[in-house]
């Protein structure tokens, strides 16, 4: 598996790669009891594509420093608040579910951004993320 590192060595070579990306965080009472963060290679490569053939359209382009010795992949696994800042502005969804009963309050809160497809380039020593939306 090819490592950031190398691509220094080549002089801000082009590389890029296509995933999916997807975050849920869930909150009983206003305390997080869980979270699911993804970062998956994508099967279809249809982002590339779809740029060109305008099935896709480039809706942010965000600049991450990477982690040397990592991936892209693992770069986007370990740097997972600086992707999510990065997806917040493409769409989330929220859901808040209260009950009051005999003077009792709960609530239960997910938070969720759905799978983005993301083409994750390394240029110039940084990974360039743009976030792809179907038109």
């Amino acid at each position: 598996m090819r490592r950031i590192s190398l691509l220094w060595l080549l002089g801000g070579a082009l590389w890029a790669e296509e995933f999916i990306i997807s975050y849920k965080a869930k909150m009983d009472n206003e305390l997080l009891v869980g979270e699911e963060y993804k970062v998956s290679k994508s099967l279809s490569l249809k982002g590339e594509k779809g740029l060109k053939t305008g099935e896709f359209k480039r809706l942010k382009t965000c600049e991450i420093l990477p982690l040397e010795e990592q991936t892209l992949q693992e770069n986007l696994k370990i740097q997972k608040e600086q992707i999510l800042e990065c997806l917040y502005s493409s769409g989330v969804s929220l859901e808040d579910h209260s009950i009051s009963k005999n003077g009792e309050a709960r609530s239960q809160t997910i938070f969720k951004i759905p799978p983005k497809r993301v083409i994750a380039t390394f240029e110039d020593g940084v990974i360039k993320l743009s976030v792809l939306e179907k038109k």
